[in-house]
């Protein structure tokens, strides 16, 4: 499934770099988003998928008979982000501080790539460190 994992669910969560959150605990922020939202996605039926294309194309006056696969997958994880309740950046920066094996086993690893390789590896020698 091709998504932006920084997109919609990092300006849906209002983040920014002022906030003293930390560059690896906010990609693994992100992952969370996206893994949560890939499960929900990939949890639908065919046709409650093609219904949220449906109804995202209406909203942005888009014919659905035009759209690629990509562009409906975007439609469709647009309209999840805006029904799937995901924690706001700080709220899950404690919740993840406090206990990183309830949330470590649910990232998909996209966070290595948004990170430098040493951040990441050095995260991944000590989870509590972000």
């Amino acid at each position: 499934m091709s998504h932006d994992p920084v997109g919609g669910a990092e300006r849906a969560a209002g983040l920014n770099s002022g906030d003293g959150i930390d560059e690896v605990l906010r990609a693994k922020y992100l992952d969370f988003c996206s893994a949560r939202l890939t499960e929900v996605f990939l949890s639908l039926s065919e046709e409650r998928i093609y219904r949220l294309v449906e109804e995202a194309a209406r909203e942005a006056n888009l014919q659905v008979g035009t759209l690629n696969f990509q562009t409906m997958v975007r439609l469709v994880t647009s309209k999840l982000e805006q029904s799937v309740p995901l924690p706001d950046l700080q709220t899950w920066a404690r919740e993840y501080t406090a206990d990183p094996a309830r949330f470590d086993e649910h990232l998909m690893g996209l966070w290595k790539d948004l990170v430098g390789g040493s951040a990441a590896r050095a995260a991944e020698e000590d989870p509590s460190k972000g």
